[in-house]
């Protein structure tokens, strides 16, 4: 990836770990389940919201990093949507578990919850200051 930007090489491939684990995780939950971090109705209800933005998200991944690899702008499109996802979806989830005490309840599946809290709003920022930093590399 001569002549790109720094750090495209370790962008492109969080973006696919980023697209694998929301997958993994989706499968876990609707086969293993040990990523559910509570059993309560209300816990159930919320998390059955998210499989379809949590798609949409891997599929922002997938169609960024794809892009990003190849030095077609439209990485910077995607990227940005990526970002404005995670972000999203960091904050919904830091927002319920805040208002329902979950971060109180400790287990290896809310231990799970705050990495992929973190995970999300630290790679939006990522995101983010990347594509920023770096627009006029794609814009024409």
């Amino acid at each position: 990836m001569s002549g790109r930007p720094a750090y495209t090489a370790t962008t492109v491939a969080l973006l696919w770990i980023a697209a694998i684990g929301i997958v993994l995780y989706w499968v876990n939950y609707f086969s293993g389940g040990e990523v559910q971090a509570s059993a309560e109705n209300c816990y159930r209800a919320f998390e059955r919201n998210f499989p379809l933005p949590d798609g949409f998200v891997a599929l922002c991944c997938v169609l960024c990093a794809l892009h990003l690899r190849r030095g077609d702008e439209r990485c910077l499109l995607w990227g940005l949507l990526t970002a404005g996802g995670f972000f999203f979806l960091g904050f919904i989830d830091i927002a319920y578990n805040l208002w329902n005490g979950m971060y109180a309840i400790f287990s290896a599946a809310m231990a799970a919850e705050i990495v992929i809290n973190l995970f999300s709003l630290g790679f939006a920022a990522w995101l983010g200051a990347f594509f920023w930093r770096n627009r006029r590399s794609w814009l024409r």
